[in-house]
């Protein structure tokens, strides 16, 4: 089990990263804008109409390839900008501000289990 320490060291890593550069990134272009309500609260009374015929909600694509590939882009760019200086020069002079009012992060088992000790505890924890 890893130190304490570890532990806040990966979670304002963690907090700093998505924060940085995932948050507000061109993810925030693609939130922007005027997202519809819902009377049901399921969404599935919502519809997209097009030329070719109306879309329910719960089936529409919200983020077209060209932009997943420009999203992504971006990310990959922010986390190479942030990662290169942080592990050159460290934390800036003046702070990084972290998110307020985030949840705790928590392993992911998916990436977890790239490593040897990530697929022993995602094991350990099915046959818990």
């Amino acid at each position: 089990m890893p130190a304490p320490d570890l532990h806040h060291t990966a979670t304002k890593l963690a907090q700093m990263l998505a924060f940085h550069c995932v948050r507000n990134s061109y993810l925030e272009d693609l939130h922007a804008g005027i997202f519809p309500s819902s009377q049901t609260g399921d969404y599935t009374d919502v519809k997209v109409v097009s030329p070719y015929g109306e879309i329910a909600w719960n089936r529409l694509g919200r983020i077209s390839d060209e932009e997943m590939k420009r999203l992504s882009e971006d990310i990959v760019n922010r986390l190479y900008t942030f990662l290169f200086h942080l592990l050159t020069s460290g934390e800036p002079d003046q702070g990084i501000p972290l998110p307020q009012h985030w949840s705790p992060p928590r392993i992911e088992a998916s990436i977890a289990e790239m490593w040897p000790e990530g697929r022993a505890a995602s094991s350990d924890t099915n046959n818990a």
